[in-house]
Parts: structure tokens; C-alpha cells; sequence
């Protein structure tokens, strides 16, 4: 298997559950298990390290995949095997009507749809719908303290109404399910890095799926550089993590990077990205052009010599992070 084994015993989130198993099995026929999709540009919030700011504004794009378009991307995402839909904006992601549609036809393909979202624009309502979908959702929190989460997302008032959503998620049992649907997204500088391991322990103790990584420099987060950790300080780090949940928690892994908590990105071998632009590329932070939905099928992009090379190729870390840390100037995963 060219993946990095899974190790099966550290908690993971609904629509990431895979086994060993189900991963030796998609490589061999070639199947895809993940695509990771983006709704409208559009956003309510401005934060100042977001590596999807890359258009230049907060508004809709002229050229965005229209809602028919991505719906027939993930009927083809199905017939390559596809199981979970990733939504991680570009915007933020129920800022557009379409994404319930989105939902909606994944639900009826049989497939889980993974959401990133602030969670700002989330009511009573929203959330019972979501709760009785085949959804999970992977929430903004940065930090508990409600100042420095304020000024990382660049909005006032942002994390007292963001604290009271994500009680609402649990209150409604989203971190009661085996596995859980709730998740935590948390961008790791050197304006929080101090609450780290308190923010793990509080993931762990309340079932929430804590999906911890290091700012990397991409989109809007060029331009707050002095907020980066360097590599020595993220293993450091990474290390007393996983000390704290052997030890508190009895959960054992090796070292993994860039994600805190013992789990491996294995994006290459088994996902593609379609931005809402219609461009493929093999990762979110990835400038690696494979195709374009809006000239080509998805399984042409899929079954491209590029793509195909990238997925057969093994990685033991994020070789994005990899290749940023070594002080390449056009870092990238491939």
C-alpha cells in the first residue's frame, strides 16, 4: 500500500473513518474515497490567516461553477467510487444556498458530506436539519478566549456567538455519535499556541474530533508571517500532545505532521480538490493544475498521468509542509 497504514485506534471524525483495509482496496482499483469541494467565494468573516483567500475579495465570483455544475461533479465523484464529500468554502460554506442542494444529493448517492464552516450562520433550525442529514461538521475555533479569536478572524463578537453555536452542536448530540460529527478547526500561531494543549484536552474529554495543524503562509496568511511556529516548535509541540493523550487519555500513536493527534493527511492518494472555479488540483494548497471540470470530465482528471503519478507516489508527512519548511520558493505537495 502506498498510503501511510492507518492506525485504527485514534479517534477520528465521521466521513474520515477509514480502514486500512478500505484504503489497500481503493488503490488497487483506482477508486476515489474523498472529494473536497467548494461552495461560493461569499464570506461573513475576514480572517487574517485564511489560505482560501486567494481571489482578492469576499463577494461572489462571475465565473463560479454554477450550483448545476457541481451538483453533476459530485454524481461523478459517485461513479468513481467516491464516498465522502470534504465542503471547505471558499467561502463560508452556508453563506451559499446552494450547499443544501449539495447535502441533498449526497444524501440520496449514499455519500457523508464533511463541512467546514465558522458556524455564525447556523440556528436552531439549521442544525436539526443538519443533525437528521448524513453530515459532520468541523467548526472555527481557534481559540477560547474570545478576544484572540476576534482578532485572528478579523470580526468583533465572533467567538461569543461561535461558543454558543457549537454548544448547540453538542446539545444536540453532534459529539455523541461513534463515530463523532463534531469537529474542531484549529489554526496553530503564535497567537494561541499557548492554549494548544488545553484546547486538545477539552476536544478529547468532549468527543470533538480535533483537527489541529501550524498556519501555513498561503492566501491571506502571507501577510501575518510573524504569527508562523517554526518546524522545531510544531514537533515539540506535536510531541507533548502526544504524550498528554497517552498518558490522560490512553490513546497511542507515533508522530504525526502537519496534524496534531495521530492522524495522517492521505489526500494524494485518494482525494482530488475542485475549487469553485472548476480548476483540479491534488490538495487544497496545492498550485498543481490537473484539470478543469468545466472543459473535461471528472474521470478524465481523475485518470490523468499527473494524477495518477501523484496518487502512486509514497510520502511519509505533508510534502507541502515538507517542501515550506525546507525553504523551497515554490513550495508545493508534488
Amino acid at each position: 500500500m502506498t498510503a501511510i497504514p492507518i492506525n485504527e485506534t485514534v479517534p477520528i471524525l465521521k466521513g474520515l473513518d477509514l480502514t486500512n483495509t478500505k484504503l489497500q482496496k481503493t488503490e488497487e482499483e483506482n477508486k476515489m474515497l474523498l472529494i473536497d469541494l467548494e461552495t461560493s467565494n461569499v464570506c461573513n468573516l475576514n480572517c487574517k490567516y485564511c489560505f482560501r483567500d486567494v481571489y482578492g475579495t469576499k463577494e461572489a465570483l462571475k465565473n463560479e461553477l454554477s450550483l448545476a455544475k457541481r451538483l453533476e461533479l459530485i454524481k461523478e465523484a459517485k461513479e468513481l467510487g467516491c464516498e465522502t464529500i470534504k465542503i471547505t468554502g471558499a467561502g463560508e460554506p452556508f453563506a451559499d444556498p446552494g450547499v443544501w442542494d449539495m447535502i441533498k444529493l449526497a444524501n440520496e448517492l449514499g455519500m457523508w458530506v464533511m463541512i467546514f464552516t465558522n458556524g455564525s450562520l447556523l440556528d436552531d433550525e439549521k442544525i436539526e436539519k443538519l443533525y437528521n442529514m448524513n453530515v459532520s461538521l468541523i467548526v472555527k475555533c481557534n481559540s477560547m478566549d474570545e478576544k484572540k479569536e476576534d482578532e485572528m478572524v478579523g470580526k468583533e463578537g465572533y467567538a461569543k456567538i461561535r461558543n454558543v453555536v457549537l454548544q448547540k452542536l453538542m446539545d444536540k448530540g453532534f459529539n455523541k455519535t461513534n463515530p463523532t460529527r463534531l469537529g474542531r478547526d484549529l489554526v496553530i500561531t503564535n497567537i494561541n499556541k499557548d492554549e494548544v494543549f488545553d484546547n486538545l484536552r477539552w476536544c478529547r474529554e468532549n468527543k470533538v474530533f480535533p483537527l489541529f495543524r501550524p498556519l501555513m503562509p498561503i492566501g491571506a496568511a502571507i501577510n501575518v508571517k510573524e504569527w508562523e511556529i517554526t518546524k522545531e516548535e510544531t514537533k515539540v509541540m506535536y510531541e507533548k500532545a502526544r504524550e498528554i493523550d497517552e498518558k490522560e487519555f490512553g490513546i497511542k500513536y507515533g508522530l504525526t505532521l502537519p496534524y496534531m493527534g495521530g492522524v495522517w493527511c492521505r489526500q494524494l492518494h485518494y482525494a482530488i480538490y475542485v475549487n469553485i472555479l472548476g480548476e483540479a488540483y491534488p490538495c487544497t494548497g496545492s498550485k498543481k493544475l490537473l484539470g478543469g471540470f468545466k472543459i473535461q470530465s471528472l474521470k478524465e482528471i481523475w485518470d490523468g498521468e499527473e494524477a495518477k503519478k501523484i496518487r502512486d507516489t509514497p510520502y511519509d508527512s505533508c510534502p507541502l509542509r515538507e517542501s515550506y519548511w525546507r525553504g523551497e520558493k515554490n513550495y508545493d505537495c508534488v
